[in-house]
């Protein structure tokens, strides 16, 4: 009897647990507001491979209208970063993802259609923001920061950031290590979100900044638009020395508009650096800042008018 009691207790606990099992099992699932099917984050394109071509389109500085708009994208570009929207600080001192830069010259709505059309063609579309409000954060400022980054991208469905490292008066390596590492939780390889986290530097000054922050960043592109082709693998070694790998970095060209006068590609150079990456640097790539301007492409009456032949010339080239 007492044999026969135990079996029947140890049958009976078997059976619970079974069912506790089959019942956890056959609930929902839910990981957090990031995995709910009405979330933007599900919209997301995955991060599988790096970009061959990144595309800065200047919707704060030009009617975009005429002039490079966002729907003449041409199908090979990988990704498309906004310039310039901003991370930083209201008046209150809470922190916004502002896009009053861009939105200055488009509505801001009426961009977001355009960029998720380029979405839906397989085009990734980033915010690009300056750095320089990301310096020496505290790990709550960071954190909260990241936060509203985060938030925002959900509501506005883009697929990461880009951090552009210019500080102003020539400075290097600035610290913000603890604002790359707060959106490391919600961006780029670290977070496997497939939201892309990059960043723009210029001249090897912010080396040491992109070594300390490799683990958080996907790839990173130069800002020496005067390259030619015989300078470009210095660049492709030493980023790629700093990121980790030269798959990670993108050579930047451009004929002009919002580059200064006589910093821009020298014509004909922007083919010969795609095709050097190609068969010297393969996995390597390009950004052109900006789509669509070049101060060589103008009107009887002086306009910049638009133009996309640069961009599709470079496809060619690099994505033989």
């Amino acid at each position: 009897m007492k044999f026969n009691s135990t079996l029947l207790l140890f049958c009976l606990a078997i059976l619970i647990f079974s069912t506790s099992c089959k019942r956890e099992h056959t609930e929902p699932v839910t990981n957090g507001p990031d995995t709910t099917v009405t979330n933007p984050v599900d919209t997301i394109k995955y991060l599988t491979k790096r970009p061959l071509i990144v595309e800065y389109w200047g919707g704060c500085c030009y009617d975009r209208s005429s002039v490079g708009p966002l729907d003449a994208i041409p199908d090979s570009v990988d990704v498309v970063n906004i310039f310039t929207l901003g991370i930083g600080k209201t008046t209150a001192g809470t922190w916004e993802f502002e896009h009053r830069g861009v939105s200055g010259q488009n509505n801001w709505n009426d961009v977001l259609v355009l960029a998720h059309n380029l979405q839906k063609r397989g085009i990734r579309v980033v915010g690009t923001s300056f750095a320089g409000n990301l310096v020496n954060l505290s790990g709550s400022d960071a954190a909260a920061m990241a936060k509203v980054v985060k938030d925002s991208l959900d509501n506005w469905k883009l697929d990461g950031v880009d951090l552009d490292l210019e500080y102003g008066n020539g400075t290097h390596s600035a610290n913000i290590d603890s604002g790359v590492i707060a959106l490391g939780k919600y961006l780029g390889p670290d977070s496997k979100t497939g939201r892309i986290l990059s960043v723009v530097d210029y001249n090897n000054y912010n080396i040491a900044q992109i070594k300390r922050s490799k683990k958080y960043i996907d790839y990173v592109m130069t800002m020496s638009y005067w390259n030619t082709s015989k300078d470009v693998l210095t660049w492709i070694k030493s980023y790629g020395a700093a990121i980790g790998d030269t798959k990670n970095v993108l050579i930047g060209v451009g004929q002009g508009c919002a580059i200064n006068a006589g910093q821009q590609t020298p014509a004909g150079q922007e083919l010969k650096i795609a095709d050097t990456l190609r068969t010297a640097a393969p996995g390597s790539g390009m950004m052109e800042f900006i789509f669509g301007c070049s101060y060589h492409n103008t009107d009887a009456n002086g306009n910049i008018k638009k133009d996309i032949s640069y961009t599709t010339n470079i496809i060619t080239h690099l994505k033989k």
